[in-house]
């Protein structure tokens, strides 16, 4: 006999979880297409300084659980590649993931970077990255997926990888998160007050191709 027969309080705590997860889905789902009026941000800023002065609570844990749980579920919809680095990140593994990066040699920007022999591109516009490539207009579900996105150009084919990781929470790294009309800004730090077992790990593919990528030296 199973423990979720065996106890009924047990049974009470399952049906108040489910139902608790379906009014959360629901009201993310209306604040996405009404937008929460700065609420979303106020809290996460709460949370953020409480996490700064090392005094986060039990809500605090939970509530960003809730988040990252929904950026997860979200994101497989939209940003799919994203939120499979994400809960593999949450999960703790810290061996390398592959992926297949085939897709990617379609993409114009990373075109653009291996034609001009960068070391690496990031999707994420701005005015500059060093000796990175940026792209010239921000690729949301490719900079949700990699931060900086390294390249080695080889003769037997095209390596791709990068170092997937949270920097601290005292490091004021910002990720902005746009879901319909709901907008925010998330300490990138606050995932390890939500997941003290993440771990960092290696994102690598590797792509034979049939003859080198012509490189301009600028």
């Amino acid at each position: 006999m199973s423990l979720y027969n065996t106890y009924p309080q047990l049974r009470r705590w399952a049906r108040r979880l489910a139902v608790a997860g379906a009014v959360g889905v629901v009201t993310c789902g209306l604040v996405a297409v009404t937008g929460d009026f700065g609420l979303a941000q106020h809290l996460l800023d709460g949370i953020e300084r409480r996490a700064l002065a090392h005094q986060s609570t039990w809500a605090d844990h939970w509530s960003l659980r809730v988040l990252y749980t929904g950026l997860r579920l979200g994101g497989r919809v939209v940003y799919p590649q994203a939120a499979d680095l994400l809960a593999y990140y949450c999960e703790g593994q810290g061996d390398t993931l592959r992926f297949d990066a085939r897709p990617l040699l379609r993409h114009p920007e990373v075109q653009q970077a291996l034609r001009l022999g960068k070391p690496g591109i990031t999707f994420r516009h701005q005015k500059s990255a060093g000796p990175f490539y940026v792209a010239r207009h921000t690729d949301w579900a490719l900079y949700y997926a990699f931060d900086l996105l390294y390249i080695k150009q080889r003769p037997d084919g095209i390596v791709f990888y990068d170092n997937y990781f949270f920097q601290p929470v005292a490091r004021r790294s910002y990720t902005r998160f746009h879901f319909g009309r709901l907008h925010c800004r998330l300490n990138d730090g606050l995932i390890r007050v939500a997941y003290p077992e993440a771990k960092s790990f290696i994102v690598y593919s590797k792509v034979a191709v049939a003859q080198p990528v012509t490189v301009a030296h600028n």
